[in-house]
């Protein structure tokens, strides 16, 4: 009786050994695979994180945004122009934001300098009624010129949450 039992134990722990060939599974259908990242298959890239709204514009109600340049500028003469945000009645500049004027590089214009911030005081005016500020350019050469860049502020309700703002600005130059 124990030579059966071993009989078993060894049928079943060693398999049978017939004399037909195994069939493969067939291979898995598109849907049945994983794609493993580095095994060769391209990999999606990850989804992106939302698009942070942009900032919304100053509303006419709020105040005003001025450019102020000379009617002409003479080539090759550094020349001023400001821009100049005015808070209107019932709504301040919020003086504790950081501000910052950036301007986009402008073929045939000299700009010494192309960010202004609250960070290094580049304001000629900062208060609760009137953000000003001074920008210096030189012409080359005799041409009109647009330099176009964003100011980025904040103008708040007196005495109510204040929200970031951004502009886009452009400064008409006349170089006669």
């Amino acid at each position: 009786m124990r030579m059966r039992c071993d009989v078993l134990v060894v049928l079943l722990a060693g398999g049978c050994s017939c004399e037909a060939k195994r069939v493969a599974p067939p291979p898995p259908a598109e849907a049945d695979r994983v794609l493993v990242p580095g095994a060769g298959a391209p990999v999606a890239p990850p989804a992106a994180s939302p698009a942070r709204r942009p900032n919304p514009p100053l509303l006419p109600e709020e105040g005003d945004l001025a450019i102020e340049t000379s009617p002409t500028a003479a080539p090759g003469v550094e020349t001023t122009a400001r821009i100049r945000l005015t808070a209107h009645r019932g709504y301040e500049i919020n003086e504790k934001f950081h501000y910052k004027l950036t301007l986009d590089p402008t073929p045939g214009v000299t700009l010494p300098k192309m960010v202004f911030s609250e960070a290094v005081h580049d304001a000629e005016r900062l208060d609760g009624h009137e953000l000003a500020i001074a920008m210096k350019l030189t012409a080359e050469k005799p041409g009109d010129y647009t330099i176009h860049g964003k100011l980025d502020f904040a103008v708040c309700k007196i005495d109510s949450q204040c929200l970031p703002k951004t502009m886009p600005v452009a400064v008409q130059v006349a170089a006669r």
